[in-house]
Order: C-alpha cells, then structure tokens, then sequence
C-alpha cells in the first residue's frame, strides 16, 4: 500500500529544551546520530552549507497545507548520502510563569531533528494523532548561571516536525521538494514571530516574554501568540558527516487555515457525483470498523503524486467521517495498482442503510454512494496477543505487545521483527479480568504495559500517554506473566517463558513481578 509515493513520518518537539527540543514517539536526544566517527554516536556536523529559496504554501484547507520549496546542497550529488527534507511547526498560546533565574542557555547547532525517529502517517493511532500534532501543555526548561537546567515555565501550543525520508532521488543535489503539512488547527494563522539563523527562535522569544513577565509580577497564565514554522533538510555525506536542519532553513511565509467545510445537506448531494466513489465489501461495511472508499475519477488536482486531504460524511443528517488515526480529514491515497482512496471509520452507534459523500478540501462533492452498516460480530472472549521487535531502538523498551493483527503488520513491514502470537488475554473485563494499561513514552518511542493502576498514573505524571486499553488480564488465566527489567537500557520486557526468563535473569536483568497471568491457548 501506497500513499501517493511518500513516506511521511512526524514527531512532536518541546521547546525550552536549550537546543533543538527532545522529540517525542520514537525520538531521540537532540545531540544523537549515527554513523559517527569515534563511536560517540554523535556525527561530526559538516560545514557545507544548502539553501532554501521560494517557500511558499498550497492547497491550503482546515487541517492541511503543503509547503513546497527549492533546495541546493553545495556538494557534488555524489558526495551525499541521503537527504531528509523537514517542516517543523510551533506555536505558544499562553504562558504560566513559575520560576526565572536568568536564562544561560547557549544557541548553536545540532544534529536535530534527525530523521531517525518519529511515527509515519501510515502508522498513527488516534492517541497519537493527538500527541503529535494537539495543542497541548509543555514545560519550559532554562539554564541558570551555574549551568544547572531549572524548570521556569509552562506554556500551551503545538509543537511538530513532519519530515520525508524517502523522497530524494539519489541523484540531485538540488530541486523542489513538496512536504505535505497536517495537525493544523482550522481558522488559524500560522507565522513567524521572530526570525533567526536556527529554528530555536521561539525559545528566546518565550524566555524574553517569560522575564519580562517575572519582573512585573505576573505569575499567572497570560495569553501570547507566538510562532514558528520552518521549511528545510537534513543531508547525510558520504564522508559520515551531517548537515543539519538550522544550517540553511528558512522561515514559510504566513498563512492562515480555513474553516472546516459543512457538510451538504443529503437532498443537495449533487446528482452528477452520484456513485463516483465506491465502497469496499460491495457495499457493506461494518459498524465501528475502518471502511475503505475507491475514488472512481479522482479530480485532476490531485494526480500524480500530490498530496490531497478530504472529507468524509455519513447520513441521514450529514455526520463527518475521521480517519481511523482520529484525523478530522481522509487522506487520499494509492493502492498497489494505483487506485485511489481513503479509510474512514465508520461510526459505533449506526446501523442499516446510508448514504456516503465525499468532499475536497473547498467543501466540493467529489461523490457519494449508498452503503449497508452492519453490527460487529459478537467479541471473542479470548484474544490473540502478538509480540514485535524493534532493533533499532537503543534505550527504553524494544518490545511491543498489541493485539491488533493491522499494527502488527504494519510494524513488520517498516522493519520490525514479527514474533507472533506471545499469549492469550481476555477480551473485555468480564468475570473479573484486570485492564493492561499500555503507556507510551513520548521520549524515547517505547511502550509499558501493567495493571498497577498506581503504576500507570504515576508514569501518566511524569509525562507518559496512557493509550486506550485493548486487552484485558483474566481472573483464571493459566500462564504466568514474567516481567524482567535491563537496568542498562531501561526496558521492561514480559513474557510467558520460564525459560527466557530465566536466561535474561541470569544475564543481569531484574525479574519483577508483573502481577497478572494470561491464557496459553485460544478459545
């Protein structure tokens, strides 16, 4: 499966972090890299310069815009390696002073963002859609003048980067690259606030508004309207060394969101669209269940290899659709023999038949079609619990379980390692059975599971997402959950297997008490 020939990966940043922000998903340290020369695992940061000229922003709708721009690398195109083009995004809507001892922190650059981290489109959950590209509470960090980082502020506001690694042609070293921009907010005004020769302005910016702030008196929450928005790139050489994003970024100029579209009133859909969209499964679909609509004739606007965001709804009165990642659009894609479409997610609460409408990013019509909803079929009381693998992960946890077969797949196909079906667990809470809480670490990418709820809210405090819970502990399962702990790389690992339990016991690893069992076989 396609989307449009891009691989699009995101990851949200929080500001006030000195240099460069801590990436969020499966981010690492600003200062990370590979392929360094001394094994530090920092690159030596080139001196090379690259521009960036011509920025200007398209297609403009609620949630979406695509920022398009020229780029040059002064190298040889045979002397690059790779090329990773980035967009990054923040915003600041209010500030909580808290504390202000001056602010020591040093600019310079970075090997941030770079590249190797985040969460692709194709990969998002609607948990995610929200952590990523929400509006939400950060901590401003400042340096005093022992050099020691202190905690000075909280502020409200977005804060991504949507970055392209695959869209280099291994030839060029130079172009226009087009980067598709979603999470936007409708009706908002997205700027630069300040300029300057690294995308770290807006940290200044919030120290200086934080200490004028601190000097008045004021210690609760103000409104600001602050921001940023950068276009640029990141670009491997072949002599292992890395030019970085702030060497050559360049402001995007202003632009404000639109409304979001309403929907049409089902008497108005347009009879000439009639059918130009068509639903998989003939037609039916399942109640809560991700259905995917075929584009008969996609406009011509949205050929080729352009990004387009739609929108999606459902009648008797017109409800809209979101994508199954919690998205308020449907991103038109490509499947393997070039057809396009969207997945939209069809409500919980309908049944029966309806009518399904689709609408470009102006509120225009591109078809509409006539659909059986059907109820899900009765839950299985047990569910299958598969195990992945990530080997590139460094810190935290590398193992992830989930019980939906799709994320697994998915997983699989971007590199991890597929370890299939692990245990059994109960499906609901029925007779007893105790929730897995599965958290997600925004600073290192890795997932927890327990059933500790103390455990879990302690973890959500300290920053930690709490992501819906899929799976359930049973009361009378008949397999013991070992969970061992690597205090070198802090991960947490479970398993069934006394025998692998044993061995990474006998490795070092801390064997902890998981405190939940499951079932060795399914129903």
């Amino acid at each position: 499966m396609k989307r449009l020939g891009r691989a699009i990966v995101a990851f949200a940043a929080v500001v006030g972090m000195m240099i460069g922000g801590v990436g969020v998903a499966q981010a690492a340290d600003p200062t990370d890299g590979d392929g360094a020369p001394d094994g530090s695992g920092q690159p030596t940061l080139s001196d090379i310069p690259y521009s960036v000229s011509d920025v200007s922003v398209k297609d403009i709708g609620a949630h979406t815009a695509n920022v398009t721009y020229n780029w040059k690398i002064d190298v040889p195109a045979d002397q690059i390696k790779s090329v990773c083009f980035i967009v990054n995004v923040r915003t600041v809507t209010d500030i909580t002073p808290l504390n202000y001892d001056g602010d020591y922190s040093a600019a310079g650059l970075a090997d941030w963002p770079n590249c190797a981290s985040g969460t692709g489109d194709s990969e998002l959950t609607q948990t995610e859609y929200q952590s990523i590209y929400g509006s939400k509470s950060h901590d401003l960090s400042l340096v005093d003048k022992d050099g020691s980082a202190y905690l000075a502020a909280e502020y409200t506001g977005q804060n991504f980067f949507r970055w392209m690694r695959d869209s280099w042609d291994g030839t060029s070293s130079s172009g226009t690259i087009s980067v598709p921009v979603i999470g936007l907010a409708p009706e908002t005004t997205y700027k630069n606030t300040f300029e300057s020769s690294v995308s770290t302005g807006l940290e200044w910016q919030l120290s200086a508004k934080l200490e004028q702030l601190w000097k008045d008196g004021v210690k609760e929450k103000t409104p600001l309207d602050l921001g940023e928005i950068y276009a640029g790139l990141r670009a491997e050489l072949t002599d292992g060394s890395v030019i970085v994003f702030d060497r050559g970024s360049a402001p995007v100029p202003d632009f404000t969101t639109n409304a979001e579209p309403a929907g049409k009133a089902e008497a108005d859909l347009p009879e000439d669209a009639r059918d130009n969209i068509t639903v998989d499964g003939a037609g039916t679909v399942t109640a809560g269940k991700t259905a995917r609509i075929y584009i008969n004739d996609l406009k011509e606007s949205c050929a080729g290899s352009k990004s387009c965001f739609w929108y999606g709804y459902i009648y008797s009165e017109p409800t809209k659709l979101t994508s199954p990642d919690g998205a308020p659009f449907l991103t038109v894609q490509k499947d393997d023999a070039g057809k396009a479409y969207v997945d939209a997610l069809i409500p919980a609460d309908l049944t029966g038949d309806h009518t399904i409408a689709l609408a470009d990013e102006t509120g225009e019509v591109q078809g509409w079609t006539t659909v059986s909803v059907e109820e899900p079929a009765p839950a299985a009381k047990r569910m299958a619990v598969y195990r992945l693998y990530n080997q590139y992960m460094t810190s935290g946890t590398n193992h992830l379980f989930t019980t939906d077969k799709e994320e697994y797949d998915g997983l699989v196909e971007l590199g991890w390692t597929g370890e299939d079906i692990q245990f059994y667990a109960a499906a609901s809470d029925a007779d007893g059975a105790k929730p897995v809480y599965r958290l997600y670490n925004q600073w290192d990418g890795s997932h927890h599971f327990t059933v500790d709820a103390a455990e879990k809210d302690n973890l959500v405090k300290i920053g930690w997402t709490l992501e819906p819970t899929t799976w359930w502990a049973p009361a009378d399962g008949d397999a013991k959950v070992y969970r061992l702990y690597n205090q070198w790389s802090g991960e947490h690992l479970f398993t069934t297997d006394k025998g692998e339990s044993d061995k990474l016991a006998g490795l070092g690893w801390t064997v902890e008490e998981s405190g939940f069992s499951v079932y060795s076989q399914g129903e």
